[in-house]
C-alpha cells in the first residue's frame, strides 16, 4: 500500500527522483539499504539522505529522463518559503495572487505552443521557463498565505480576525 504523501513535500521530491530509477538502484545510487531510501520517501520516518546523497539522487533521476532534480526543487521551495515569510499584507497578497494568475497564464500559453506541430526547441525551453516562472511565483504565494496563519506576523487587521 502506497502511503499519501504531503505536497511539496521531501519525502514526495525522494518518491519522485526514485520513480524512474526502482528502490535498488536508488540504494546503489546512495549507497544505502533499500530501506533506508523507502523511508526516505515516507513522511512519517524520521531521517533525510545526507546532501551527496539527495544530489547523487536528483543526478540519476535526471540521467533517467527526468526534466528537473526534485529533491533541489523541494530544498528550493522550502528555503524560499521560509525565508519570505513576512508579515501578513493583504496589498502584497493581491499583488502575488495577480503575479501568480499571470504568470500561470503564460505558462500555459506557451506549453500549448509545444504541442503544435512543428514546434522547435526554442518553444519548448521558452516553456520550461515560463512554467519555472510560474512555479517561483507560487511558491512565493505560499509564504505569503502561511503569513496569515496566526503566530506567523499576522495580527489581528492582517490576519481576517475582527475585533
Amino acid at each position: 500500500m502506497t502511503k499519501p504523501k504531503a505536497p511539496l513535500s521531501f519525502s514526495l521530491a525522494i518518491a519522485t527522483a526514485v520513480g524512474p530509477l526502482g528502490w535498488e538502484a536508488a540504494a546503489k545510487v546512495t549507497r544505502r539499504a533499500t530501506r533506508t531510501v523507502r523511508h526516505w520517501a515516507e513522511s512519517d520516518r524520521k531521517g533525510t539522505p545526507t546532501l551527496d546523497q539527495a544530489i547523487a539522487l536528483d543526478r540519476a533521476y535526471i540521467q533517467a529522463g527526468g526534466d528537473f532534480p526534485p529533491i533541489l526543487a523541494s530544498y528550493a521551495r522550502q528555503l524560499d518559503v521560509n525565508l519570505t515569510a513576512t508579515p501578513a499584507c493583504r496589498d502584497a497578497l493581491a499583488d502575488d495572487i495577480a503575479a501568480v494568475s499571470t504568470e500561470t497564464a503564460d505558462a500555459v500559453s506557451t506549453a500549448l505552443m509545444v504541442i503544435k506541430p512543428g514546434a522547435t526547441p526554442t518553444a519548448v525551453h521558452h516553456a520550461i521557463a515560463e512554467t519555472e516562472e510560474a512555479s517561483v511565483r507560487m511558491t512565493r504565494l505560499l509564504g505569503r498565505l502561511r503569513s496569515f496563519l496566526p503566530g506567523n506576523g499576522a495580527g489581528a487587521d492582517n490576519a481576517g480576525v475582527r475585533k
